[in-house]
């Protein structure tokens, strides 16, 4: 027979998902705090983020489900279940700061359509006042490209928001036919990487 407290232990030990913990419903968008579900949802949100950037080597700062809620800045979550399985299928993250909400990264489970509902979903809140991101690479290209996302043109205003000095290019340094004029390149984690900040940051 199973002892009481080993029952109740194993009872503990098993984790809510997303669509238990967040009352999620299809198709629509939840922002949410994490905190009090935070070790209900690290392992959920752990898979989706490893997923979203498993083409790249994964994600430079969130290596185990631990880190997934670890970092204070990452103040705005938003999900949303777009299979009806009721758990997120993908999931947007970032900071509340004095200049809007500044994206961070994502997660999602790899299917095409989440994929394409991330970009289209990125690619609007660019489009408004009070969201950006810093953003390189392939991601830079589709959103300028496709969903005209606007760009931040001095090196003046891209200091204020991300309150470091940064080397200022104009155009992408790595690659001459990349669209934009607001390329800079700054030092992270000790290499440096061509950056541009994307989206309508306000005050600037």
């Amino acid at each position: 027979m199973i002892k009481l407290k080993t029952l109740l232990k194993e009872i503990r030990s098993i984790k809510e998902d997303s669509g238990e913990a967040l009352d999620t419903q299809k198709d629509k968008w939840i922002t949410f705090d994490p905190k009090p579900k935070e070790k209900e949802l690290d392992d959920e949100f752990f898979k989706l983020i490893q997923t979203a950037y498993k083409e790249i080597g994964g994600n430079a700062k969130i290596k185990s489900p631990g880190d997934v809620f670890s970092d204070p800045d990452y103040t705005y979550w938003a999900g949303v279940d777009l299979h009806g399985n009721e758990n997120f299928d993908l999931i947007m993250f970032g900071q509340q700061t004095p200049f809007g909400i500044k994206f961070s990264g994502v997660g999602h489970d790899g299917e095409s359509d989440s994929k394409k509902s991330y970009l289209d979903s990125r690619g609007k809140a660019l489009n408004t006042s009070g969201f950006y991101g810093e953003v390189s690479g392939k991601l830079a290209a589709i959103l300028m490209g496709k969903y005209k996302v606007p760009f931040v043109d001095n090196k003046e205003a891209v200091e204020k928001i991300l309150k470091k000095e940064v080397e200022w290019n104009g155009k992408n340094p790595e690659d001459a036919a990349a669209e934009g004029n607001g390329w800079y390149t700054r030092s992270i984690g000790g290499n440096k990487h061509a950056k541009i900040i994307l989206g309508k940051p306000k005050g600037t």
